[in-house]
């Protein structure tokens, strides 16, 4: 797994490069733009990691790289767990940078008077920050639900497959869940009142809640990623180059 892992990063490395400065950036302007930090890091997050899942399968259609690395001293087993390895290592460098790229306003804004009232509007605030954190954790899980889910299908059928089917999957992981809730009636029949909803919205904004929220939706990352890359392993050892 190592030596595949660190094959699939050598051949990012001058995108992940690129990628790191444009999520930087990216981040700084969110952030001035919105007047706050909360945004950017998460939506960093969740690009990368979906990135990394897409990027990645690209580079195995070109020059018929998913069959000449299979030439090499790596297992099938190695190609899946290293994919995975690179997804996650880019899923949390967005998150770097985002979180960096958002402290540095901070920091600068504390200093200097930034124009169009910036130093105002981004200062640091307890409750600003912990919905930066637990949007940031939010974004993690459904960047990495999202991978864990075209991660497998990228191995069964091949980038060029794959992406004919692509806006289809997003559209059930967004509409769904709604369809779900809509159709069991959850919200209808006071299984969630709005007692019961304003306490936990009211927990979720302690710290205790966030940092609670943040440990869920990490779990849920290792979780989902885990069983999508038992499923990639099942599909990828029975596919034909």
């Amino acid at each position: 797994m190592k030596r595949a892992y660190l094959m699939e990063m050598t051949i990012f490395r001058d995108y992940i490069k690129q990628l790191m400065g444009v999520g930087f950036f990216v981040s700084i302007f969110v952030s001035a733009g919105m007047g706050s930090i909360v945004a950017a890091p998460a939506i960093l997050t969740m690009m990368f990691f979906m990135m990394g899942c897409m990027s990645a399968s690209a580079y195995d259609e070109q020059s018929n790289w998913g069959a000449f690395r299979l030439t090499m001293p790596v297992s099938r087993r190695d190609v899946v767990l290293g994919r995975y390895g690179v997804i996650v290592t880019l899923g949390f460098l967005g998150m770097a940078a985002g979180w960096v790229a958002c402290l540095l306003i901070l920091a600068l804004g504390s200093v200097v008077e930034l124009p169009f009232g910036l130093s105002d509007a981004i200062a640091f605030d307890e409750g600003m920050f912990l919905g930066a954190v637990f949007s940031t954790a939010l974004c993690m899980a459904l960047g990495s639900l999202i991978a864990s889910i075209e991660t497998p299908i990228y191995f069964k059928f091949g980038q060029n497959k794959t992406t004919q089917w692509l806006p289809m999957i997003t559209v059930l992981l967004f509409v769904g869940p709604m369809l779900i809730i809509n159709g069991t009636g959850i919200l209808d029949n006071g299984s969630m009142s709005f007692g019961n909803l304003a306490s936990l919205l009211g927990f979720i904004e302690t710290p205790v809640g966030v940092a609670t929220c943040f440990a869920i939706f990490l779990a849920f990352t290792v979780v989902v990623l885990g069983i999508s890359a038992a499923v990639s392993l099942k599909l990828y050892e029975g596919r034909e180059l």
